[in-house]
This record gives C-alpha cells, structure tokens and sequence, in this order.
C-alpha cells in the first residue's frame, strides 16, 4: 500500500518535471542567439533565420550547423495527432476512463477529441510544401502528446477502477461551464486553422493574416491551443483543489513554446510585409502581447 501511494505521488512528479524541463529548454534556446537562429524556426520561417558566416565557421559552429540540419518534413505534425488519438484510446480502454468518477470521463472525452480534430485537420489542410522542421521538434511534440495523455488522469488515480471515492460523472456547474469554453476554443482554433489554409491555397503567395474574428492577433490558433489546456487544468482539479498541477505545467510548455513561435512569426511578418502593417497587431494575447 505504501509502496502504490508513493509512486501514485511519483508519476505526476515526474510528468511536470517533464513540462518544466521542456519549457526551460525552450527558453534557453531562445535566449541565446546561436541557438535561436538555428533551432527555433520552422518551416517558411525556418529560411530566413538560418545564420549565415561572414567567415569560415569555428568547430562548435559547425556542430551546431551540422546538428541544425537534421530535419524532418513539416508535415510530420501529423504524427502527433496519430500519437495523441491512440494514446488516448489506449488510456481509456487500459483504465476505463470513460466509466471512471469525477470529471475525469469528461477529461478524457474532452482531450480525445483535441487529438481527433486535429488529426483530421492535419489530412484536410495538408498543403503542398516542402518545408520542414528541426528533428528535436517532432520528438518533442511526440513527447508533448504521450505526457499529456497520462497527464488527463494521473492526477486522479482515486477516480479510477471499483475502489474510487467518487461517483460516476455528473452535470455539475464545473463541467456545465468549463466543457463548453473548451468546446468553443476547439471550434475557434478549427474556424482560424481552415482560414489559414484557404489563404494559402487560394494565394499564389503568402498574404498578412487578418480573419474577422481575430483582427488584433497574429497567431489566434496559438492563444486556443493555450486556453484548451488551461481550462483542461481547471476541469481536471482534484477535489478540494482549483487546479490540477500536472495539466496545468501542460499548459505553460504550451504557452512558452507557443510564446516562442509567435514571436518569430510576428518578426517574420515584420520583415515580408513592413513593420507598419504589422506593429499595432498582437501576437497572440489579445490587447497585451
């Protein structure tokens, strides 16, 4: 009994460090320039930040060339939406989540779906492109989706199997308020994810974003992908808690790494389309960022 209570204390231990580590890293990588240039861009973005060498490159440059070269192609985004679906669909038939106690049959039906939708988009929306991305990208983000996927019920272990201390799902006010906010963002990053590929398809180059809904904002897709996995953090809380730690360091390694990206996409913007078009609009953090 002992032994169990320890590592039911382990395992959530062990997937925030997890998210903890992976946002530092993202952070670090940022803030030094050889490795920004090199390891944060991706895709069309990726071109115009690769550094150049006014002279010949000294050996640590040239292991991190050679390091930066090793990529994958974009479209292997796909694989995180095949990963997340099936990881899901194993959790749930492993532990039975959809008959577990609490909200955590909601939970579970809530980040499925995530997986889901986004596995069709990424079949739907494939465009033609060649760009790709660094190697350690696609391996993170598998990583991203296996911990989040034991992150939606590791933190409630006493709602799961004969012995839990909750009962079966209920309607509560919790679920009634949360589920549809996490609905609506679902539905929103959908609506801008289908603009953006309308604007790439019916284009013959690339155009400055500006959809209706989302006039102020760069990278609105990012700030529902954020507010998916913050409210999931809310919805998952343990009772006697407002919050569900685990999901809620999920939620930081989205926003940072997000963060992170959309900060690059809006000095891209900047340089393909003028600073003027471009500065009065957020990133992703409407009226702030």
């Amino acid at each position: 009994m002992a032994m169990k209570m320890e590592m039911d204390l382990l395992a959530p231990a062990a997937v925030r460090a997890f998210y903890l580590a992976a946002s530092a890293l993202v952070l670090v990588i940022q803030a030094t320039p050889a490795l920004r240039t090199r390891f944060l861009a991706y895709g069309s973005r990726a071109t115009a930040a690769r550094p150049s060498h006014a002279r010949p490159p000294n050996r640590p440059e040239r292991l991190l060339d050679y390091a930066a070269s090793i990529h994958v192609p974009h479209n292997y985004f796909t694989h995180f939406y095949v990963v997340s679906v099936a990881s899901s669909v194993f959790w749930g038939w492993k532990l039975r989540l959809w008959g577990a106690g609490g909200h955590l049959p909601v939970l579970w039906a809530l980040m499925l779906l995530q997986g889901v939708r986004r596995l069709a988009e990424s079949y739907a929306y494939t465009s033609s492109s060649k760009s790709t991305m660094w190697f350690a990208h696609w391996i993170l983000g598998l990583l991203f989706y296996l911990a989040t996927n034991v992150a939606i019920w590791v933190d409630l272990q006493s709602d799961i199997g004969p012995q839990r201390e909750s009962s079966p799902a209920a309607l509560t006010w919790k679920t009634a308020l949360l589920a549809p906010a996490i609905l609506t963002a679902q539905v929103l990053q959908h609506v801008y994810h289908a603009y953006l590929y309308r604007l790439r398809t019916q284009n013959n180059s690339y155009q400055l974003p500006s959809h209706p809904l989302f006039p102020n904002l760069l990278c609105p897709h990012y700030t529902c992908d954020i507010a998916v996995y913050a409210l999931l953090s809310f919805l998952g809380a343990p009772a006697g808690r407002a919050i569900n730690w685990t999901l809620a360091t999920a939620a930081l390694f989205t926003a940072v790494n997000l963060g992170v990206t959309a900060a690059g996409t809006k000095d891209w913007y900047e340089q393909r389309f003028g600073g003027d078009k471009v500065n009065a609009r957020r990133r992703m953090i409407p009226w702030l960022w």
